[in-house]
């Protein structure tokens, strides 16, 4: 079938439980072309997502057309695909050029277990196309992967809309070409540029990405609708606002809207207070005529001049009117007061620091753990001296394997057979990240990846880099494993990659099991991430990913940990989160590994990479 939009009218949704509900009437229009879908963690869209594909059923509102072709493809890698086993026998002229497209390799439907992050996303996607929906929806899915796959899936994304003609210049083909950094030029910089010019997209093709991949959304997005909180009078609400271009124009054109409202809402106060102000002046004025009049009452009857002359003051004073014209002022000021307060702003953000951090006091040892040069095999965690046969020379030989650190077999990252790795467009030795050095460069090889010695000192703050498969989790886990047979203890916190629902039901519990004074400061230092305590509170149902992260981190920084070890930190996270975060892995004094393909991220957080290359 072929649709011209799909509508969701006044929707109503509350979680069990949930003192509010978490979209009260929310009407949106998604038309032909790529939306993307805008707003902080846990304000509701992915809420909006399921209900637009009917996996959740709202209180009020309507769905249109009810019997549109929808695929969701799920922020969760871990999800797979119901229809995958089909995808790996469907060998249509239509399913190649998604193989194609995507580089999806011809074993990867067999073996979704073993594959990586990045993997596993460009395969859930080709099956979300494989479907050949009306309607696509994309929950983050840029979240795992490297540039090369990040370009391939907004290629496959023009392309399913009729847009691929202008991905050529739409798409960066380094990471030289990645988005301003974090923490605030960002937002000027994209303010100021232009929407990128997208064809018309085909009849009945709709697209939506939901998002913090600025990225991504200026490369594909046509319009985008921004999740935002207003505050009306005394509360706040959420309402979706469509704004046209991709972000940089909608974060432009939302600026120039809240320098409107902020002006319109002090010009509308300014006008209330000034009314505010000639009433009481009036009410003054009137009670000092009725004082006046009440002493003229002692004058003497048989003195007609006196009497005349108060009944003239009387008369003529302001108390001599004041049922009338009172009561028409009162009616101003309150109706100056109803404007005033039924201008929409946008409600306040913290934007500020994580100052939970501050007070940690990093470790007194030189050194906290160490790695001895060697090969770490693939399901490993133990080094091993690399075998003289191996067939790699010094520097290690890109290779296949069949597990975590398999390299992808796709033309994205194809490893060369010779001893020096072609194809890798991530920063080497002499393409370096601009202000960070790299200090280390290990190998995907075909035994494991080859690492020179490994050393976290104290202080360090340390990102690890490569390509989807190359091996980064595999470095991380091995020197996880070691910190747990070493002998000297290091307090760590260590967030993983992927969250579970387990994950979230012990961080809730313990969450509950603090005192007043320790939850009060968990659910402050929240705060400052731009999440919503009270939401956390009611724990009417699982956090979102990005706000169980959010927690996860704040319960952890409260055992004051001398090394913070997190794998894809800025996964789900929201942008004003992400530069919070940023701003303070920088200031903290103890050590930090991140292992990441956000660029912009890292080069605010960390002061030295260690590089896999494939």
């Amino acid at each position: 079938m072929s649709i011209t939009a799909l509508n969701l009218s006044h929707i109503t949704y509350t979680y069990p439980a949930a003192a509010e509900p978490i979209l009260n009437d929310v009407t949106v229009t998604f038309a032909p072309g790529w939306t993307a879908v805008l707003g902080d963690n846990g304000i509701g869209k992915s809420t909006l997502m399921h209900i637009a594909q009917g996996t959740l059923t709202p209180e009020r509102g309507q769905v249109r057309p009810s019997d549109a072709i929808i695929a969701f493809c799920p922020q969760d890698v871990a999800a797979t695909p119901t229809n995958l086993e089909d995808f790996a026998n469907d060998w249509s002229p239509e399913a190649i050029v998604i193989r194609d497209a995507l580089g999806i390799a011809d074993d990867w439907p067999y073996r979704y277990d073993t594959l990586s992050g990045g993997e596993r996303k460009r395969l859930q996607i080709a099956c979300a196309l494989a479907t050949r929906p009306d309607v696509l929806i994309l929950d983050e899915p840029t979240n795992h992967v490297d540039a090369p796959t990040r370009n391939a899936i907004a290629q496959a994304m023009l392309d399913f809309t009729g847009q691929r003609r202008a991905a050529a210049n739409a798409v960066p083909n380094t990471m030289s070409d990645a988005a301003p950094t974090v923490n605030g030029p960002h937002r000027e910089e994209s303010a100021g540029k232009e929407a990128v010019a997208l064809p018309a997209p085909r009849r009945g093709r709709i697209g939506i990405v939901v998002s913090h991949d600025i990225e991504l959304i200026d490369q594909v997005a046509m319009r985008c609708a921004c999740f935002e909180r207003r505050h009306v009078g005394h509360s706040n609400v959420t309402v979706v606002t469509i704004r046209p271009g991709n972000y940089s124009s909608a974060f432009a054109d939302a600026r120039i809207q809240q320098e409107g409202e902020l002006h319109a809402l002090d010009q509308a106060r300014k006008e209330a207070a000034r009314l505010q102000r000639e009433s009481a002046s009036r009410r003054h004025d009137a009670a000092l005529a009725a004082t006046s009049w009440r002493a003229n009452r002692t004058i003497d009857r048989k003195d007609h001049d006196a009497r005349n002359a108060a009944k003239l003051a009387k008369m003529t004073s302001v108390d001599g009117t004041a049922g009338a014209a009172q009561a028409r002022l009162d009616a101003r000021v309150h109706a100056a007061q109803l404007a005033a307060d039924s201008i929409a702003v946008a409600a306040k953000r913290y934007d500020g620091d994580l100052t939970a951090f501050a007070g940690i006091e990093p470790s007194h040892a030189a050194e906290l753990v160490r790695l001895e040069a060697g090969v770490i095999p693939f399901g490993s965690s133990t080094v091993q001296a690399p075998a003289e046969s191996s067939g790699a020379g010094a520097d290690g030989v890109a290779g296949a394997a069949g597990n975590e650190g398999a390299v992808e077999s796709t033309g994205l990252t194809r490893a060369a057979e010779s001893a020096e790795p072609t194809g890798f467009s991530e920063p080497t030795a002499s393409e370096p990240v601009p202000g960070i050095p790299v200090t280390a460069h290990a190998w995907h090889t075909s035994d494991g990846v080859r690492i020179p010695t490994l050393s976290v000192g104290a202080n360090d703050h340390i990102g690890i880099i490569g390509p989807n498969g190359a091996g980064k989790t595999t470095i991380l886990n091995a020197l996880l494993a070691r910190l747990d047979v070493q002998p000297s203890d290091v307090p760590r916190l260590v967030i993983a990659q992927n969250t579970t629902s387990d994950d979230a039901q012990a961080a809730l519990e313990q969450l509950a099991q603090l005192n007043p004074a320790e939850r009060g400061d968990v659910l402050s230092a929240m705060a400052q991430l731009n999440a919503d305590p009270d939401r956390i509170l009611a724990a009417s149902s699982e956090p979102s990913p990005g706000e169980l992260r959010k927690l996860l981190l704040c319960l952890g920084i409260r055992d004051r940990p001398h090394l913070i070890v997190m794998d894809e930190p800025t996964n789900h996270l929201d942008l004003h989160s992400r530069q919070a975060l940023a701003r303070a892995l920088a200031a903290y004094r103890g050590a930090v590994i991140v292992v990441s393909h956000d660029m912009p991220f890292l080069r605010e957080a960390v002061t030295q990479l260690w590089t896999v290359h494939a």
